[in-house]
């Protein structure tokens, strides 16, 4: 045991992975040999949420305090420089391993109520590495108390090719031309020096869609897919811009006060969301 819990050695293929309990986060994922996130020692405690996966709410609540059913609830504010409370409530938290093998594993928690946030929810991630694709993950959260839940969820992994500069790659993002202009990448452009801290709508809605970072002196692509209506991009300058945030959500930030793409996860239900990371 050490301060991120217990690690998991994955590998299919040439793909190798290192999952750690604490936030179920993703510590490290190769293709032959070569990084494909932004990895970090398992030991270590990460910066910047670094492969954390965020429930029961992504990004953030604005001031920490929202409103839902007829009451007001008020959440830790954990982000000083925005006064927010960021990314949920399990990414420092030690999940418990319910089933591994050599390249999958299942990780479970339960959230109890708090004042805060007064809902009870078991929720799962299974990593699954497949040789031919890449790393398929599943986050799965079932409302075990007796009312409807506001729920969100999202992972944090940061896309890299093999730690080279981002400045250096070309990206492709899936969101609409008509809302971004065109420095937002929707064909293959150089990162340059641009910065990009923005939420986006992808499109189409509801099929799979990939964002694809591309080194031509690495010789590599990597990619993110999924089939969320919201995704998170951030140019890592918090880790020398040597990989990109690539953040799949289904909800925007501060939806548990705007009510946009919220779930309502009713008593006995399950809300399950899957994305994809891989590299060629």
């Amino acid at each position: 045991m050490h301060s991120g819990g217990k690690t998991i050695h994955l590998q299919a293929g040439h793909y190798q992975a290192k999952i750690v309990t604490v936030g179920a986060g993703l510590a490290e994922l190769t293709h032959r040999g070569r990084h494909i996130v932004i990895p970090h020692k398992p030991e270590e405690m990460p910066l910047a949420h670094l492969g954390k996966v965020l429930i029961p709410w992504p990004n953030r609540v604005v001031d920490g305090s929202y409103h839902y059913n007829g009451k007001d609830y008020q959440l830790a504010v954990n982000d000083s420089v925005s006064h927010t409370a960021i990314h949920g409530l399990l990414a420092w938290r030690d999940w418990q391993i319910t089933q591994q093998s050599a390249s999958e594993v299942s990780l479970t928690i339960f959230l109890p109520p708090s004042y805060g946030y007064p809902f009870a929810l078991v929720s799962e991630v299974i990593y699954r590495l497949e040789a031919t694709r890449g790393l398929h993950v599943f986050i799965r959260t079932q409302n075990v108390g007796d009312e409807i839940a506001p729920y969100g969820a999202g992972a944090h992994p940061y896309l890299t090719c093999n730690l080279q500069p981002i400045d250096d790659c070309e990206l492709t993002l899936p969101v609409s031309e008509e809302t971004c202009d065109e420095r937002y990448f929707t064909t293959p452009q150089r990162i340059a020096q641009t910065a990009i801290d923005h939420t986006f709508r992808t499109l189409p809605p509801d099929d799979e869609w990939e964002v694809r970072m591309t080194s031509p002196a690495q010789n590599m692509s990597t990619f993110l897919r999924s089939h969320q209506p919201w995704l998170q991009v951030y140019t890592g300058e918090k880790l020398a811009r040597c990989g990109l945030a690539v953040e799949p959500m289904t909800c925007p930030p501060d939806a548990f006060n705007s009510g946009i793409s919220l779930i309502h996860l009713a008593p006995g239900e399950q809300h399950q969301m899957h994305f994809l990371i891989g590299s060629e």
